[in-house]
């Protein structure tokens, strides 16, 4: 693969520094992927280096220096086939049309991006294509200052409900623009975050119909076996074989975190439905109720239905 001269120049330059970092690398761990380093080279961080160099030229050796300092370390991980994708990824569709923020604080914005965009993937529930395309998108309202909570923001609105109300609270941080921007709503900032607050189903564009989760562990979904919801305070804990989780849910979507089998004993019981929703087998549908949200299970499903409930 044939690299830009703008990368070509900075790795010239840098060529003893770099040589010196991989004899490093090759020495810690047996068996480094040196072939994996020359594609992250050609794939993420040549198409950073022009674009850097297009923004802020006196950064890009400073970008390139830590692009393959975190390159190494990231090869050194030996990335499965689907996560190297995605940092790859993420690098060329974040980082690019981010690159006055990466020239500001390479190491740390790259490393951040990284991170985030794994940790979402790694997350049932969060949608990391539509956090990534809304990320790239906040581009001329960011800076390195403002790019980690605007990210989490972002974060939130693609699924990441457990994030609400920390969200809401670095959004108030956020110039208001940003804020708008980060959730994608125009108005007045107080008046969006006082409706926010006030109902986790509320949206600009009218309150939210719910949410399906869930899925067969053998197709990528988080449950072994048809789950049991019950009531808590704090969300639905849902049992699924020896597996507990508390569902966090919102208008944007739901995410299952651990939970112990005492809080899930504690909770409290599923009651049999009277209708069935639509996307579950009619047969002894049990719900889960809290203060604001419903949880319909079927013993004939892997999946959930997840809907607004007001008294």
């Amino acid at each position: 693969m044939t690299l830009s001269a703008i990368l070509v120049r900075e790795l010239c330059a840098a060529r003893p520094r770099f040589n010196a970092l991989v004899a490093t690398a090759r020495r810690a761990r047996s068996g480094f992927d040196t072939a994996a380093l020359a594609d992250a080279v050609a794939i993420r961080l040549d198409p950073l280096a022009v674009a850097v160099e297009a923004v802020a030229p006196d950064r890009t050796a400073i970008v390139v220096d830590a692009g393959f300092a975190l390159s190494i370390t990231l090869v050194d991980h030996a990335l499965s086939g689907e996560r190297r994708q995605l940092v790859d990824r993420v690098w060329r569709e974040v980082a690019v049309p981010l690159a006055a923020a990466v020239a500001e604080r390479p190491e740390r914005v790259l490393a951040m991006l990284t991170n985030a965009a794994l940790k979402l993937a790694a997350t049932p529930g969060a949608r990391v294509g539509e956090w990534m395309v809304r990320l790239a998108g906040l581009a001329p309202l960011v800076d390195a200052d403002t790019l980690a909570g605007a990210g989490q923001v972002a974060a939130w609105r693609a699924g990441m409900t457990h994030y609400r109300d920390g969200a809401l609270a670095t959004a108030d941080a956020l110039p208001e623009a940003l804020a708008l921007a980060a959730i994608g709503v125009e108005g007045d900032w107080p008046e969006i975050r006082a409706a926010l607050a006030a109902d986790r189903w509320w949206t600009p564009e009218g309150n939210a119909k719910g949410t399906r989760f869930g899925g067969f562990t053998g197709f990528g979904g988080p449950f072994a076996a048809p789950p049991e919801v019950r009531a808590g305070a704090d969300g639905v804990f849902v049992r699924s074989g020896t597996r507990i989780g508390l569902l966090v849910a919102d208008a944007w979507g739901a995410t299952l975190h651990p939970a112990g089998a005492a809080e899930f004993e504690a909770a409290r019981p599923a009651s049999r439905a009277r209708i069935a929703p639509p996307g579950l087998p009619t047969d002894d549908v049990r719900a889960a109720i809290t203060a604001d949200t419903i949880v319909f299970a079927s013993p004939l499903s892997h999946f959930v239905e997840v809907q607004p409930w007001r008294n």
